[in-house]
């Protein structure tokens, strides 16, 4: 049977769940600009009713208790949060890819009038210059000048793009820390929330920490996540497991066979099987992409060494003698270097076929060698630099493209998470006028009981006057 303060006792129940609705909505507030922040609720339900017997002895009646605060929700849609993850991912592979294509653009420098282009026709026009007056010193003597700076350039060139290699295994390195480090994290808030969790307690703002780790970490590297506590959280990689409840695995950089930073797990010295991510940007740059276009270069500075030289050491220089290497000929992209006999003495250089001064037939046909087909590719030496220039820009022209359509996607994700878990100040206004009102009402109605009780204790009865 209810007592005498039981009207007391549900208003109080409302006055308590109306002050922790309030307190909720201030969390709310408080976090309204940060996007890693997931709205919440508190849930509230019918207290246990309380059985009373009818006066008359038939049956009983059945009276509420009250409201009772439940558990405070976080506010999400798990499956827009892992496409949002998945769309983080592809953007930041893109974007990372289309960073470094952009620097390795901007060192070729193509097409302007300071690129390698520039030299290497200013290199076939110096032959050609020669070829008009073979026995000028002074033409040969540009020449020499020229082709020192052609080789400058190619050598610039090739450390420019292995220098953004070396970039890439520093960035290697890093990924494997920033990865150590947020495993151990999410193992250490795991602990944390199974703690908690088995004490009653709120683990909201836990798991919102760990969200955002998930988040950062698929930027970095393609994961899988399984399982929402904190003792049933899985996180893989590569179908292998970096984090299992308040256990981490290490990852480990190691140098392979082409002195590149590998990625492996720490326990056994396997390779990290990389899908997205950053480091999927990084492994196809630095193993794939950047070796290629290294090759390129190589072959374009070997096969300009060799054709020049087959045909310079078949001339005469100006004393008459037999024409040596005009390059030095073990020269690759790396330290190709005109021979120093030539660049000590320009009269070294062999522009006749025959041993006459006035002969210029090696000249010419060194200076038409540039746009001559090779036998084995087909492209002449020209259009080997130009397909060169071609691949490095359609690779980061196709990755500005795909980086701004992932961005895109990217950005439609968020807008949807942050419709379902976003804080709304229109909204949170609203919720704290009604938990506001409905407060004022519960303290009215304590006030009534407390006037009812006061006429009763106060107003009836004669004992004890």
């Amino acid at each position: 049977m209810a007592g005498t303060f039981f009207g007391i006792s549900v208003a109080s129940t409302g006055l308590a769940a109306q002050r922790l609705a309030l307190e909720v909505v201030s969390q709310n507030i408080a976090h309204a600009n940060d996007p890693a922040y997931k709205r919440q609720r508190l849930t509230m339900s019918e207290g246990l009713p309380l059985a009373q017997s009818q006066e008359a002895g038939v049956g009983t009646t059945m009276m509420g208790t009250g409201v009772q605060a439940g558990a405070i929700q976080r506010i999400r849609d798990a499956l827009i949060e892992h496409r949002l993850m998945q769309a983080g991912q592809s953007s930041a592979q893109w974007e990372f890819m289309t960073r470094t294509l952009s620097q390795i653009e901007a060192a070729v420098g193509e097409p302007s009038d300071t690129g390698l282009q520039n030299d290497l026709n200013t290199f076939w026009a110096s032959w050609k210059k020669v070829a008009t007056t073979p026995d000028s010193i002074a033409l040969r003597t540009t020449l020499v000048e020229n082709t020192q700076a052609l080789c400058s350039r190619v050598q610039y060139l090739y450390k420019q793009i292995g220098s953004a290699r070396d970039d890439l295994n520093l960035s290697a390195i890093d990924s494997v820390n920033t990865i150590n480090q947020m495993a151990e994290e999410m193992a250490r808030i795991n602990g944390q929330i199974g703690a908690l969790s088995t004490g009653g307690f709120e683990v909201n703002e836990l798991l919102n920490r760990r969200d955002g780790l998930v988040q950062d970490l698929a930027k970095i590297v393609s994961i899988s996540q399984f399982g929402e506590g904190g003792g049933d959280f899985v996180l893989t990689i590569g179908g292998r497991v970096l984090v299992q409840g308040t256990e981490a695995n290490t990852l480990a950089n190691a140098v392979d066979t082409n002195g590149n930073q590998a990625i492996r797990w720490a326990s056994d010295d396997q390779d990290v099987l990389v899908q997205g991510g950053q480091l999927k940007a990084l492994q196809d740059l630095r193993d794939t992409m950047i070796p290629d276009y290294l090759n390129q270069l190589n072959d374009f500075a070997t096969t300009l060494v060799a054709g020049v030289n087959a045909l310079h050491i078949t001339g005469k220089t100006l004393t008459g003698a037999d024409g040596g290497d005009f390059f030095v000929p073990t020269s690759v992209a790396s330290n190709i270097a005109l021979d120093p006999s030539v660049v000590n003495n320009p009269r070294l250089v062999a522009a006749s076929a025959t041993g006459a001064v006035s002969n210029n037939e090696i000249a010419v046909q060194i200076a038409a060698l540039g746009d001559q087909p090779n036998a084995t590719t087909g492209l002449s030496i020209n259009q080997m630099y130009r397909a060169l220039v071609g691949d490095i820009g359609g690779s980061a022209s196709m990755a500005r493209r795909q980086a701004e359509a992932q961005a895109l996607s990217l950005q439609q994700f968020m807008t949807q998470q942050q419709s379902v878990s976003g804080v709304s100040l229109d909204e949170e206004m609203t919720n704290m006028i009604k938990f506001q009102q409905a407060y004022n009402a519960c303290a009215r109605v304590m006030t009534v009981m407390d006037e009812m009780l006061g006429v009763l204790v106060e107003k009836t009865g004669a004992v004890g006057r």
